[in-house]
């Protein structure tokens, strides 16, 4: 009878265990945006059994070999992404374009999900593309909104596998947000530059040209803008220069300036200047800057983009004439 007893206890208390790891597992996969692979779920002592009588009366999904979707769960663009690294037999983050965009380096939109690991068991997986990567070390990667990402620094480095035009933006877009410095930028590439290593030949011009800049800009046509210039081999000019009367009272801030020449130099982007106040504005501070005796250029991004020549000629020109 107390044998009986003792059992009945057993069992109900294995019971509640099960039920505890269950709960402890779904609160590991929530963090995940549902997902949890055969390791997590061992680590909470469910077995491979259990897994599988779970999967069969539909408590989870599985997404692919050893990894699986709490029911209920939201089906989405980061489970997906979640469930990529999950599924690499070893250290493994979301990388290159994808990463690019959960960082907000880029913002072309999730078009694909990258990812890259240590050693890939060259198994398909369908929409996804997996770089393998000799150099690839735990300090690269960082848990962000639920999802081992590479790190911004890392990021913009294999981004120089793409476009070196959208390395450049997403370049300066971390600068600007704060997400790397160029030093960090600079020491990683040290440690997995490569003779072969792909992206390298984009990154270090990238990375050479903003030596050349101490400051940073405050947006993306301003970077455009800087750009231009130092292609077309014209002197840099200073960027948000302030300019005040002569006894000290401010006047406004220009995107850029040369003081010496006297050229202010102002980028007026449509999210922020075509507004009827900030136009207003706008003229109001140009006109006290022309009185004071500086030259003020204004151009858009059309002009920047479209006739890129022709903006070099006028500030070369107006250089020249100062």
């Amino acid at each position: 009878m107390f044998t009986g007893i003792a059992t009945d206890v057993v069992g109900v208390h294995g019971c509640v265990m099960a039920e505890h790891n269950h709960e402890a597992l779904g609160v590991c996969a929530a963090s995940q945006h549902g997902v949890f692979s055969r390791t997590d779920a061992q680590s909470f002592g469910i077995s491979d059994g259990v897994l599988r009588y779970r999967v069969g009366i539909g408590m989870y999904r599985q997404l692919a070999p050893g990894v699986y979707a709490v029911i209920g769960s939201v089906e989405s663009v980061r489970q997906r992404i979640s469930a990529a690294v999950k599924s690499m037999p070893s250290l493994a983050a979301v990388s290159h374009q994808t990463a690019a965009e959960l960082w907000g380096l880029t913002d072309r939109g999730i078009r694909s999900i990258e990812v890259v690991t240590t050693r890939w068991d060259r198994v398909k997986r369908i929409g996804v593309t997996v770089h393998e990567s000799l150099d690839l070390m735990l300090e690269d990667i960082v848990h962000h909104d639920g999802l081992a990402v590479t790190s911004p620094a890392r990021t913009v480095v294999d981004l120089g596998a793409s476009n070196k035009w959208i390395v450049e933006a997403a370049f300066e877009r971390g600068i600007r947000h704060g997400l790397f410095t160029l030093a960090e930028v600079e020491q990683l590439l040290m440690r997995v530059a490569r003779r072969g290593r792909r992206g390298v030949g984009v990154i270090r011009p990238v990375i050479e040209k903003r030596r050349r800049w101490d400051t940073s800009t405050e947006s993306a046509l301003e970077d455009d803008f800087r750009n231009l210039l130092d292609d077309e081999g014209i002197r840099p000019p200073q960027p948000q220069y302030v300019v005040k009367e002569a006894d000290g009272r401010f006047v406004c801030r220009a995107d850029f300036a040369y003081p010496l020449e006297r050229l202010l130099i102002e980028l007026d982007s449509e999210a922020h200047h075509l507004d009827r106040m900030t136009f207003r504005r706008d003229r109001s501070k140009q006109n006290r800057a022309v009185v004071l005796g500086w030259t003020v250029l204004r151009y858009t991004w059309w002009d920047v983009h479209e006739r890129p020549s022709q903006v070099c000629t006028e500030v070369a020109a107006a250089l020249e004439q100062a």
